[in-house]
């Protein structure tokens, strides 16, 4: 007997608790479609990014440095390949979850059985048509850093709504422009709700963060309490730290995309309830003829 398919539609009007909670409705629905996903695009980028765990102190390992610790350590001396990295992980996270998004919406069945060969193409596809995208926000996440704090406020809150901007671009096809200028204009439009999604995501990313870290911290606590902070990790121990930091980049991936989902079903309810007001005033104007 099959099992009964109910489609989850983009275009609903949603309060921010009903987005939240139809993202995870997604990824319920084709868990299998998403967490591999999720593996094929994310993963390596987080096993990189968990070779920042190699920072040794220089008493350690003299002057000179590790290759690892000059390419990713990021405490006091420059990283050219960890913020590099950190990004095209971001920019991954985007091409997992519209792949999905877009492959669910032109199907008329959940997409939990394909395999990742199947979903390649999608991911093709999204990657070169989110390319100005992704230099768009890198440049805009540098400049947010290198700014004054008053400047990169205000960046931060014109960000809220270009957290529209992937789905506009995408779902209209709109050109750079016109997808610039309508994210603005219906993001200002639910400023709050859009707010309140993102931030209640990054909550629920800070927990899972400290899921994640618990043990790597209880491992520190009781290597330190056995044999004291100024030796040196052994292979076993390295390769465990290596293993929760991966991890803990992969969680943060993974939270990424979960707003990004959840940013995509707000921008179907701000279309939604914006046609519903346009066909209203349509109503009200020929009833007035």
């Amino acid at each position: 007997m099959s099992q009964q398919w109910d489609k989850i539609l983009l275009y609903k009007d949603r309060s921010v608790s009903q987005c939240i909670e139809t993202t995870f409705d997604f990824m319920r629905q084709n868990r299998r479609a998403w967490f591999s996903s999720a593996l094929t695009l994310l993963l390596p980028w987080s096993l990189l990014l968990g070779l920042s765990a190699f920072t040794p102190s220089d008493d350690e390992i003299g002057t000179e440095g590790l290759f690892f610790e000059m390419l990713f350590k990021w405490k006091g001396d420059s990283a050219p390949f960890f913020f590099p990295v950190l990004f095209i992980g971001v920019w991954m996270a985007y091409v997992h979850v519209y792949a999905l998004l877009t492959t669910y919406d032109e199907r008329g069945e959940a997409i939990n059985r394909l395999t990742q060969r199947q979903l390649w193409p999608a991911y093709w596809r999204m990657a070169l048509r989110s390319s100005w995208l992704a230099v768009g926000f890198f440049l805009t996440a540098v400049a947010i850093f290198l700014s004054p704090a008053i400047l990169s406020l205000l960046l931060v809150v014109v960000m809220i709504p270009l957290s529209l901007l992937p789905s506009v671009s995408l779902f209209e096809r709109a050109g750079v422009f016109k997808a610039v200028g309508k994210s603005l204009r219906l993001g200002f439009n639910a400023w709050f709700q859009l707010f309140f999604t993102i931030a209640l995501m990054v909550l629920f990313g800070f927990f899972m963060t400290m899921v994640i870290e618990l043990p790597s911290s209880l491992f520190d606590l009781a290597f330190g309490a056995l044999y004291g902070s100024g030796r040196s990790l052994g292979a076993v121990a390295v390769l465990f730290q290596y293993s929760f930091t991966a991890l803990l980049y992969l969680g943060f991936f993974i939270v990424i995309s979960m707003t990004l989902m959840a940013a995509a079903y707000q921008y179907g309810t701000v279309s939604e309830r914006i046609d519903i007001a346009s066909l209203e005033g349509d109503i009200r104007n020929f009833e007035n003829l």
